[in-house]
């Protein structure tokens, strides 16, 4: 999806909470997550319409896997990655070599920015994870330039006949649900826009299909990390995520 700045609008700022963690597992499984998806995020990105803008952000930019695809494609004057994860940052700093990327710690739910007027910015697999992601979108729109634009890539539907991923994909949408957030949150990004500062461009649906084998391999590592989390223990019988 595409979406332009076409109003400011300041609300207040949500808090969220990441359930899947930072450490070595975690970014691990972003690298195959970047992997796995990069076709699509290509795509996008290419048919985006911008071309050498002044400044690209990549918002929740992880350990910056999505932020070289930005800088390769958009070839923008000047290529920021945001995140509120410190480590991530300092992996994704280690990693690069071009100096016109960048990378800041900063939580994307927050503004303004450390940086100013983005007329481009990337949101990949990071509405999912907001409590309150319409709050967030119009801040997001406060902060942009004028005519900026918004590139969203989000899942609309996981689906599977494999019954151990179909039973994972249940349980971690009611573990984001406890939190407030939303796993196929791209069945109701359109609407979610609504009154935020951003008109709608271009809208896409694409079927990725992904061996079963991959995606439980990238789905193990957030198992093994929210499996702790408070409201996983109560909730979850730990026998069957033993199964899964």
């Amino acid at each position: 999806m595409k979406f332009a700045a076409s109003k400011f609008k300041m609300t207040a700022m949500a808090a969220t909470n990441y359930t899947f963690g930072d450490n070595e597992r975690a970014s691990a499984r972003l690298r195959r997550l970047a992997e796995l998806h990069e076709p699509e995020t290509r795509e996008l990105l290419q048919d985006c319409g911008a071309r050498s803008p002044h400044l690209a952000v990549d918002l929740g930019c992880g350990p910056g896997w999505s932020t070289r695809l930005l800088r390769e494609i958009l070839e923008a004057d000047r290529t920021v990655g945001l995140d509120a994860s410190e480590r991530y940052i300092a992996e994704a700093e280690s990693n690069n070599g071009d100096a016109t990327v960048e990378f800041e710690v900063h939580d994307v739910v927050h503004t303004p920015f450390p940086v100013v007027a983005p007329n481009v910015m990337l949101c990949r697999f990071l509405l999912t994870h907001l409590r309150a992601p319409g709050e967030v979108l119009a801040n997001w729109a406060s902060v942009a330039a004028l005519n900026g634009l918004l590139i969203v890539h989000e899942t609309e539907s996981l689906e599977t006949e494999h019954p151990r991923l179909r039973r994972y994909y249940e349980l971690v949408a009611r573990l984001q649900e406890h939190y407030g957030q939303t796993l196929r949150v791209g069945a109701v990004l359109e609407n979610g826009f609504a009154n935020t500062g951003w008109r709608l461009m271009d809208s896409r649906r694409r079927v990725a299909e992904r061996p079963a084998r991959s995606l439980a391999e990238l789905h193990l590592a957030n198992l093994r990390t929210w499996r702790n989390d408070p409201f996983a223990c109560r909730s979850f019988d730990p026998g069957e995520i033993d199964l899964i």
